[in-house]
């Protein structure tokens, strides 16, 4: 169990992500459908920003090849046609995320503030506490989980409700 339950959320929402995406076959998860962006480039937007903020930024590492790409920012492109590559690269992010996060406290959330360092980064999001990432990151999430959930209700797919049974921050 991590340290905090705010980040206890974070890992939670992967849960709720993974089984909003489960059983999708290839050809549904890289369709982008009226124009809507596709399951695997969504996957790949959400863990982009992961990536970014917690890998990179806060661990100063680089950014994973296949999602440190401004494709997945966004206003990227919606469109992703390799299924397998992001999710493979999706578990790849989290892992090195869990590693870190799996530690943090809340006192660490409020005290560690990242230096954004993009050139096109907002001037009030240059420094930004951990605790207010982690926010951002956790409602990234949700927002997703319920576009992805809503598409594939459409499709005649039933994905349950969310968020689940939040394990880790209950």
């Amino acid at each position: 169990m991590p340290n905090s339950k705010l980040i206890g959320l974070v890992f939670d929402s992967w849960d709720d992500l993974d089984r909003v995406l489960n059983k999708l076959e290839i050809q549904e998860a890289i369709k982008s459908p009226n124009g809507e962006s596709s399951f695997t480039w969504t996957l790949a937007h959400v863990t982009e920003q992961l990536d970014r903020w917690i890998n990179v930024i806060a661990q100063d590492m680089l950014p994973h090849p296949d999602l440190g790409k401004k494709e997945f920012r966004f206003g990227g492109t919606g469109i992703s046609q390799d299924w397998q590559l992001i999710n493979q690269a999706s578990q790849e992010v989290r892992a090195a995320a869990k590693s870190y996060l799996d530690n943090i406290s809340d006192d660490d959330m409020e005290t560690i503030v990242l230096n954004d360092n993009d050139s096109n980064a907002k001037p009030e999001r240059k420094r930004i506490k951990l605790y207010s990432v982690i926010l951002r990151i956790v409602s990234h999430y949700y927002f997703h989980i319920g576009e992805i959930a809503a598409k594939r209700d459409r499709l005649g797919h039933s994905v349950g409700n969310y968020p689940g049974l939040l394990n880790q921050t209950l």
